[in-house]
């Protein structure tokens, strides 16, 4: 079990992120994968995950990052080491989406701990479950199933938790092929597919494909936070997982926080979620990339077209 990383490029560091010197927000230079998942409009609606829990289960999060403005409210961590990249890089995506909903940090990446790794995540499940987190964002795989996690993620779903998943980087740049990585493949939580921020949304060759991946988000070249401060581009299934966290954290705030796993995709499917890559639900991108905007500004962003299994990235 582990995170689903693929690659990281080093950029000019913004200190505190996406600000002025009087600490306001400058929204045109939020990131492009942030734009298209329509935070812009979400926050010009006032839906900005107020009132919202979300545990970020992975490597740790450098709370003191200017950018997260003390939304990081809680921490655990089961495991310990200097790499906390990942965790902060997840977390700061989740935060440019939904600034005020409230991260819970579970760390369950690192060199040293008296705790398994699979027992970790399992335990952050039910102890996010217990504090009140509505939302679980686990950017992490791996190829098998494993009963702890498996009891955990059924406790939560049975609770009314969304889990969002990253879908894994196994991928063969094969639409038509399967590659399978839990926790994502279980039908209890929604499975994110990468794509690349390019003319018609090209599927990121390392994402993978399968009959249950549910939706696809920005997971290449994915601008977001690093531990010292500053931001950096990382690439995966991981950094698409994010987006579609944050998202759901302000669509909950609109639609209601108590709306369950399968009244949320109800909503999603006939509201949020628009084509890309090959025509109508597929296994690469599943039913569609998630996004606030209505297709004339998605597509005044960046332009969507048809693709064949041989034109994914």
């Amino acid at each position: 079990m582990g995170c689903c990383l693929s690659t990281e490029t080093e950029i000019d560091p913004v200190t505190p992120p996406f600000k002025d010197e009087e600490g306001e927000e400058i929204v045109d230079n939020l990131p492009q994968g942030i734009q298209l998942t329509g935070a812009l409009k979400l926050r010009d609606e006032g839906f900005t995950g107020k009132g919202l829990k979300i545990a970020v289960i992975d490597s740790g999060i450098f709370d003191e990052h200017p950018g997260f403005e003390g939304k990081v409210t809680r921490k655990k961590w089961f495991r310990e080491g200097p790499d906390i990249l990942h965790g902060t890089h997840v977390a700061g995506t989740i935060h440019m989406m939904a600034p005020d909903a409230d991260l819970y940090d579970y760390r369950v990446f690192g060199a040293t701990g008296a705790t398994g790794v699979t027992r970790a995540i399992a335990e952050s499940i039910r102890m996010a479950t217990d504090a009140g987190c509505k939302l679980i964002n686990m950017s992490l795989g791996g190829p098998s199933p494993t009963r702890p996690i498996k009891e955990a993620i059924d406790y939560a779903y049975a609770k009314g938790v969304i889990l969002v998943c990253a879908a894994g980087n196994e991928g063969d740049n094969k639409i038509d092929t399967n590659e399978i990585s839990y926790p994502a493949y279980y039908s209890e939580c929604i499975s994110v597919a990468a794509v690349s921020k390019k003319d018609g949304f090209p599927v990121a060759r390392f994402s993978n494909s399968n009959v249950e991946m549910d939706y696809s988000g920005i997971g290449v070249d994915a601008v977001s936070f690093k531990p010292g401060g500053g931001v950096r581009k990382l690439s995966g299934t991981s950094m698409a997982c994010p987006h579609v966290c944050g998202f759901l954290a302000c669509i909950l705030q609109k639609h209601g926080v108590d709306t369950s796993d399968k009244e949320l995709r109800k909503i999603l499917n006939e509201n949020y979620a628009i084509d890309i890559g090959l025509e109508g639900t597929d296994n690469a991108t599943g039913i569609g990339f998630l996004s606030y905007l209505d297709e004339s500004a998605f597509d005044a962003i960046l332009p969507r077209k048809a693709m064949t299994p041989a034109q994914t990235e």
